[in-house]
């Protein structure tokens, strides 16, 4: 596992410019939400709002991880002369627009279960949260300032009995084991639907059990990837505090998402790939059977 660590950073590195439209993307996408929260003002107006930032994400999730799938097939290969790997290392973006032709449709779906998943998942949190949060005094004029200021929080946490600050600590231990759980499970469903070319429900249940074929690997890779998320989350509380410090950390935190993905893509192409050929080669005489039958 360490090999794979030490080898997503190599090909981050020669990948980078996947970061140009992930930065792209997130400023867009930031302008238009805002735009939206000013001249929004009827149902049906939210509505087609909400499907256009779908479409614009769907867009981009087809386009951009079609490209991560490029990047780790142009990191396995050998280049005799810098040129031609420079002209190949450009050959990433011009595979942007293909990734919107070849997965826009399923991407869609992808951003529809992922909805009704989050919905599920936040039903549940909601459920849990039940039990815990009645037994604490506060209103949710109180949250919302606690939420905006680090200082109210402080203060707000310090004003509580030991028995609520315990129910508030075991709620916070439970939701974040339920995330967690959650982010683990669907770890591996891009890279599923990007080497596969399957549906997003089927991408879903066999990417799950690809992660417990290899449980104690996909492990490793997502304890990893948390704390390599904490250490980032820690740094970002100080963000605020000057305005180059704010640059680097936004520089470093798009480099760390890159490289994340890089990773999980990684992964699955050295630990699957060659499971996804031979499902490909099967489902394909199974297919021509059928056509002669």
């Amino acid at each position: 596992m360490f090999k794979l660590f030490k080898d997503s950073f190599k090909a981050t590195n020669e990948g980078i410019i996947l970061a140009v439209p992930l930065v792209l993307f997130m400023w867009l996408i930031t302008l238009y939400i805002s735009y939206s929260k000013q001249v929004v003002d009827t149902i049906p107006e939210f509505i087609l709002s909400g499907i256009t930032v779908l479409f614009m994400t769907s867009a981009f999730c087809s386009g951009w991880f079609y490209m991560l799938k490029k990047c780790v097939e142009f990191y396995k290969k050998d280049f005799i002369l810098d040129k031609d790997k420079a002209s190949e290392s450009l050959k990433l973006i011009q595979s942007f627009p293909v990734g919107i032709g070849k997965h826009f449709l399923t991407f869609v779906g992808v951003s529809l279960v992922f909805i009704l998943l989050c919905s599920i998942l936040l039903l549940v949190m909601y459920l849990v949260s039940v039990p815990f949060i009645k037994n604490i005094n506060f209103s949710f004029a109180q949250m919302e300032t606690v939420l905006n200021s680090p200082q109210e929080m402080v203060n707000f946490l310090n004003a509580l009995p030991p028995e609520q600050l315990i129910a508030l600590f075991n709620l916070n231990i439970i939701l974040m084991s339920v995330t967690s759980l959650f982010s683990f499970l669907i770890m591996l469903w891009i890279p599923e639907i990007i080497y596969r070319c399957i549906n997003p429900l089927l991408a879903l249940f066999t990417s799950i059990k690809k992660i417990f074929l290899k449980f104690w690997k996909s492990l490793i890779l997502f304890l990893y990837v948390t704390l390599i998320n904490f250490v980032i989350s820690f740094f970002s509380t100080f963000a605020f505090t000057h305005p180059i410090v704010y640059m680097l950390l936004m520089i470093l935190y798009f480099y760390f998402i890159v490289y994340v993905v890089v990773l999980i893509f990684l992964y699955y192409d050295r630990e699957f790939k060659d499971e996804c050929e031979v499902q490909e080669i099967q489902d394909n005489s199974d297919s021509g059977a059928d056509s002669q039958r």
